[in-house]
């Protein structure tokens, strides 16, 4: 991964009113929650980032980002060696680096969006295998690049509402809809609409 400082861009959440969601969609919702990650980011100071919190001292905002990484990596190896590798979300690189120095996690969470990038022309319900752990025996599970894109978006959204908690235990304000899932920013928005419309 290439970990030079680049410019955070801001992507418009998908608005999609049929009953299917493409993949360029889901691909934008995910950029969308890894984009508002990496503006926090830059203005998270490191020390915050390290720093431990809870009665056990096992919550801290680096390993969540460092996590969450972990499953995009995991899901961009399988998608991009289809044929050969399957998902694996158990496999996860834990790269320590990343829970410690912040500018390095930033960089990755931006080249993770460029990678995103070219998955949006990918066909609907295009097949991926991955491999579950169950009972000590590992077994293969057909899903799909739209299924996981879904999954990790869901799955992203959760971890950032608790580094939101944190962060506002840090003394850092997070702005409006930061660690909110696209259903329900899409939910406000349809809400906002019927207000505006009655009034």
């Amino acid at each position: 991964m290439n970990e030079s400082t680049q410019t955070i861009r801001v992507k418009k959440m998908p608005n999609s009113s049929s009953g299917s969601v493409s993949c360029e969609e889901l691909v934008a919702e995910n950029a969308h929650a890894i984009n508002q990650l990496a503006e926090l980011l830059v203005v998270l100071p490191g020390k915050l980032y390290r720093q431990t919190f809870g009665a056990k001292k096992q919550h801290v905002i680096g390993k969540h980002v460092r996590h969450i990484i972990d499953h995009y990596m995991a899901f961009l190896r399988a998608v991009n060696g289809r044929s050969t590798v399957p998902l694996d979300y158990e496999k996860r690189e834990r790269e320590e680096r990343l829970e410690l120095d912040s500018h390095a996690a930033c960089n990755r969470l931006l080249a993770i969006i460029n990678l995103l990038d070219g998955l949006a022309d990918f066909p609907q319900n295009a097949p991926l295998t991955m491999e579950h752990l169950s009972d000590g025996q590992r077994n293969d599970v057909t899903t799909s690049i739209d299924r996981e894109l879904v999954f990790l978006a869901s799955h992203t959204v959760h971890h950032m509402a608790i580094i939101a908690m944190l962060a506002e235990q840090g003394g850092i304000e997070v702005r409006d809809g930061f660690g909110v899932h696209p259903s329900t920013l899409r939910h406000q928005r349809q809400l906002k609409n019927q207000m505006a419309k009655i009034a």
